[in-house]
């Protein structure tokens, strides 16, 4: 795993990546939705400046989980469950990125 502690980021960046720790806490203290979470985090991703391309698509394919995980039950109609698995554990991975 690509660390952005082995990285020299710029301000700019580390200022998206602080709004990406946010949105994520944001989300486990439930002051924001799911699709909330999916679009900051997309946002904010795709933002960044200089941060590693393999940092970047490692978290690219966590965030797509929660969006594939959206998107289908927005087509099943479902409710999605926070203790989701797939949730849980994409959350846990993107948070280990933000924090290394």
């Amino acid at each position: 795993m690509t660390q952005l502690s082995e990285m020299n980021i710029n301000e700019y960046d580390r200022r998206q990546l602080s709004l990406m720790k946010e949105t994520l806490n944001s989300y486990l203290t439930n002051k924001i939705s799911f699709k909330k979470l999916i679009d900051n985090l997309e946002g904010l991703l795709y933002i960044l400046q200089d941060i590693d391309i393999a940092w970047k698509n490692e978290f690219h394919e966590q965030w797509f989980v929660l969006e594939q995980v959206y998107a289908v039950a927005l087509f099943r109609d479902e409710i999605i469950e926070p203790n989701d698995p797939d949730i849980e554990s994409a959350i846990k991975h993107l948070e280990k990125l933000l924090t290394s």
